[in-house]
């Protein structure tokens, strides 16, 4: 489906002409959509295109909940439009958005701070508190991979646990945890999952096993000792807490 397409089944005609001869010319910054509250930014590449059409177009995150949410973790928050999305929807929510990749905090930070109550965290999502590198796959500021390092310098990303997140910012529990990581879905779903997971209302993950091998097994292997169900939306596989209280 083509760009023009896409805007135009989303936005009908004329919106979509508005918008499409402002990304045509290159003019993006300041774009503005009924989706979003406040007005956002794309670097002029496909990878945030992409995730435009993804998150804002198609509404991936738009998951029907029998409740309000109060607590969010956005893990791998990309240029931040999924927690601009969530931020528009849920108000009154606290949203911790967490993006390792330094050009993509920029936009994301850019992005984020138009709302008073998303939280930035400049760091990796991992199953302890480490330090991180990121891997240079060539393909694109949306698909990157880290692994461990005992290293600590400039090029090194500090790793935090998704327990160390919900004490930072005094979450009793998380009412919705959103995981698009790349693969490092693998190693946080291998320990440690048992301080959060049981407190953990609805779990949205994209699985990357073309990425890591594992992934899925792990996710898997840790949701299933608890009591949650699960559906699929497009990438993304939903969890849902049976059992919380």
């Amino acid at each position: 489906m083509s760009r023009f397409t896409n805007l135009k089944k989303q936005l009908g005609f004329w919106k979509a002409i508005s918008f499409y001869r402002k990304v045509k010319r290159g003019n993006l910054s300041n774009l503005k959509i009924d989706t979003l509250a406040r007005p956002f930014t794309l670097r002029n590449n496909p990878f945030d295109y992409a995730t435009f059409e993804e998150v804002v177009l198609n509404e991936a995150y738009n998951i029907p909940l029998p409740f309000t949410p109060k607590y969010i973790i956005d893990g791998g928050g990309n240029i931040g439009l999924t927690a601009c999305y969530l931020a528009t929807k849920y108000n009154d929510a606290t949203i911790v958005t967490v993006e390792p990749d330094y050009e993509n905090f920029k936009i994301l930070k850019s992005n984020g701070s138009q709302y008073p109550n998303i939280k930035m965290l400049q760091n990796g999502i991992w199953k302890k508190n480490t330090n991180l590198k990121i891997e240079d796959s060539h393909v694109g500021n949306n698909a990157f991979t880290v692994t461990e390092t005992n290293e600590d310098n400039g090029a090194t990303i500090q790793a935090l646990t998704i327990m160390h997140i919900m004490q930072q910012y005094d979450m009793p529990h998380i009412d919705v945890l959103k995981l698009d990581i790349e693969g490092s879905e693998k190693d946080v779903f291998e320990e440690g999952y048992e301080n959060w997971l049981p407190k953990t209302k609805l779990l949205i993950v994209e699985l990357h096993d073309k990425m890591k091998k594992g992934c899925s097994r792990s996710v898997f292997n840790a949701v299933n000792k608890y009591d949650f169900s699960f559906d699929i939306k497009g990438e993304n596989i939903i969890f849902t807490n049976n059992s919380f209280k």
